[in-house]
């Protein structure tokens, strides 16, 4: 299938007047338990537009979203789209046969499977007995090479193998192997992707949209959002409170709707429980001998980033470090750390376990004698950490029942509970609203300050002010040092292009 096939296929115009929206959500109401996630939300998404979706951790917007893709059926309330045919009812079958997919936001690729095996799995058209593999090959490496052309991704590796940022393509990818959309869902999609990968998805979806193709948009990247939609839709408390029109509106009324100014991002936080540290406050902790280039070395009390493009080598610096022992070859470091993974399902997240039990697990130490767990000290222990980052949901919740940024809280919160001296942190915001990231951010500077080495990869360059110290990789190697002055976005992103940079201090 050539680009053109691809463009055409998937964005298929349809029969119906094009002034008819494409999807509506009508007083929809969901509870789960005690929990009521939505409370009457309406919701129109219109023929061939962006709107932006955004909200707080918690707000319902995930929820909306299953129920906008026939994922979940609403409590009370009903969802008509455009395409529906008459008296089916909207589940997940009718809506993918109305041209609806979804990209989400904790990434649903199976890591055992190919790029192609997984996109077969979720393409609705019919495979046959014979050729279906090297139709999938075909059909999601004519869709990657559309959106993302350059992405380097072999159709034939296992997903598991893959980068994050890698598989956030591969999951958009696959929703565009189909022969007639009508509706892109996107929660979270650029989270884990580069800049240049992020401006030619957003490239892309404009050109679906000059087709016809609605997009939903959710993101907590306020400025993405700005840039990208034609309409905003606020959502707080389960209910959609606002819409604007993304040309007449800016980031603080949206941040006012949402539910008020945010804090700022140097206010001070204390942390529920000092660390027991033993590290004398700027002595060296860890050190990494490059080959060539530019050394890695992190002191106590020191916040250092790790920046540049993805896929640099910056989550093999963390792995390095995680990972590495008392006999381990160009590496030291301090006996303690902690670590929060970049992918919270695969590596992060305890599902079976409730949210006290997985924020603690790091922190046995500190709240058991003899091998005998005080329970008391670790309701305590979690009960400060649930307040200290507004986690939605008491200590006894499962942990799957929280939202993805909630979840996140909870994984940052238990890396920061345990007497590590170093705390390792890949990509920790990925999916976390504007105000709880700048709690998380003076809470970083906080325990930097009482004397914890903190590491941190981020995707976003802006994130990179709040460090003392800024590593660039490149090409999976070191290739400049930033700090005070030269530590800024556009030194970053010089640095991250630059072949001519690299062997300087």
């Amino acid at each position: 299938m050539s680009d053109t096939a691809l463009s055409e296929s998937a964005t298929a115009v349809p029969s119906t007047p094009s002034t008819a929206p494409t999807i509506v959500a009508r007083g929809v109401t969901k509870s789960y338990g005690k929990t009521r996630a939505l409370r009457g939300v309406d919701l129109r998404l219109e023929h061939g537009e962006i709107l932006g979706l955004v909200g707080h951790n918690g707000a319902g917007k995930s929820t909306l979203m299953r129920m906008l893709a026939g994922i979940e059926q609403p409590d009370d309330g009903a969802v008509d789209a455009r395409e529906r045919r008459a008296g089916a009812a909207w589940n997940a079958d009718s809506a993918a046969a109305s041209g609806v997919r979804m990209v989400y936001q904790e990434l649903a690729l199976c890591d055992d499977l190919t790029v192609a095996e997984n996109a077969a799995l979720s393409d609705p058209r019919p495979t046959g007995l014979w050729g279906w593999r090297g139709r999938a090959e075909q059909r999601i490496g004519t869709a990657l090479d559309t959106v993302f052309p350059g992405h380097g991704i072999s159709v034939l590796r296992r997903t598991g193998e893959l980068a994050m940022a890698e598989r956030q393509m591969v999951e958009i990818a696959r929703a565009l192997c189909t022969d007639a959309l009508s509706m892109l869902i996107l929660d979270e999609p650029t989270e884990s992707l580069g800049v240049d990968a992020t401006a030619q998805l957003y490239a892309h979806l404009r050109t679906l949209t000059r087709r016809g193709v609605s997009v939903l948009l959710i993101s907590h990247r306020m400025q993405e959002v700005l840039a990208n939609s034609d309409r905003i839709a606020v959502m707080k408390d389960g209910t959609v409170v606002e819409t604007f029109a993304a040309a007449a509106t800016s980031e603080s009324e949206l941040l006012v709707a949402m539910g008020g100014e945010v804090r700022a991002a140097g206010a001070d936080v204390t942390a529920p429980r000092a660390a027991d540290l033993t590290a004398e406050r700027g002595a060296i902790v860890a050190t990494v001998r490059a080959a060539s280039g530019i050394s890695f070395e992190a002191r106590a009390g020191e916040l250092i980033g790790l920046a540049g493009l993805a896929g640099q080598g910056q989550e093999q610096l963390l792995n390095k470090l995680w990972g590495a022992g008392a006999l381990s070859r160009g590496v030291t470091v301090p006996r303690r750390r902690a670590y929060v993974p970049g992918d919270r399902q695969t590596s992060g997240i305890l599902p079976l376990w409730s949210v006290a039990e997985n924020l603690t697990i790091s922190a046995m130490r500190g709240i058991s004698r003899l091998g005998i767990i005080n329970g008391r000290a670790k309701r305590e222990l979690a009960a400060e950490w649930i307040g200290a980052l507004k986690v939605r949901g008491d200590a006894a919740t499962p942990i799957t029942a929280l939202s993805g940024g909630n979840q996140q809280k909870v994984l940052v919160a238990r890396a920061f509970a345990a007497d590590a001296q170093m705390v390792l942190l890949d990509d920790p915001f990925r999916g976390v609203d504007v105000a709880t990231k700048n709690e998380l951010y003076a809470l970083m500077k906080a325990e930097a300050a009482a004397g914890r080495c903190i590491v941190w990869y981020s995707t976003e360059n802006s994130e990179m002010a709040h460090c003392d110290r800024v590593y660039v990789f490149r090409a999976n190697r070191l290739v400049s040092e930033l700090s005070g002055e030269s530590n800024t976005e556009e030194r970053i992103i010089a640095d991250s292009f630059d072949e001519n940079t690299g062997d300087q201090r």
